[in-house]
């Protein structure tokens, strides 16, 4: 699939088939996760993938942004002791960008291997933290549903007014 083409017609999806995931396809999400821009190099990020059903159910519980039917999930996480060693004060900030940015790529390595996916915020970092077994120092930033679509929503409408050029202007048309 051409960049452009997963730029314009990835889409969050909320309903999923009931159709496991292969690992192989899952490794490659984390690979493109993993090869996601990094402030400074830090590479803040923790990932969690869950494929079974139980555990989804129960993050679930805890998430009143995930709806649906996943067939597994990746929590990106940041670990906050590596982003405040490599980058002080600052490292929070960046380590929230890039756990962005690796969960950009995830979702758009998803797209071109067929799957799709939904990312959530909406969730109880403690909680899934708890959950995960993770260390206190790890925390749950995104979460990634990800499936097979039952159908691919429409296109959203997209404000194409907020590009200038130069300077701001209220009357720009990008």
């Amino acid at each position: 699939m051409e960049l452009k083409e997963a730029l314009l017609t990835r889409r969050s999806v909320r309903q999923f088939e009931e159709r496991s995931i292969e690992k192989g396809l899952l490794q490659e999400l984390l690979i493109a996760g993993i090869w996601a821009p990094t402030a400074g190099n830090i590479q803040p990020w923790v990932f969690f993938c869950i494929t079974k059903a139980k555990r989804i159910h129960t993050i679930q519980v805890v998430s009143p942004g995930m709806l649906g039917n996943p067939q597994a999930l990746i929590c990106v996480c940041s670990n906050q002791e590596r982003a405040f060693e490599k980058a002080g004060q600052g490292g929070k900030t960046l380590a929230l960008f890039d756990c962005a940015m690796a969960a950009q790529n995830i979702m758009l390595r998803a797209h071109d291997l067929g799957l799709a996916t939904c990312v959530i915020r909406s969730f109880n970092q403690t909680a899934v933290r708890e959950l995960l077994e993770a260390p206190e120092h790890v925390l749950p930033e995104l979460l990634i549903n990800i499936g097979y679509p039952v159908k691919q929503p429409s296109k959203p409408a997209r404000n194409m007014k907020v590009a200038h050029w130069e300077y701001y202007r209220e009357d720009s048309n990008g």
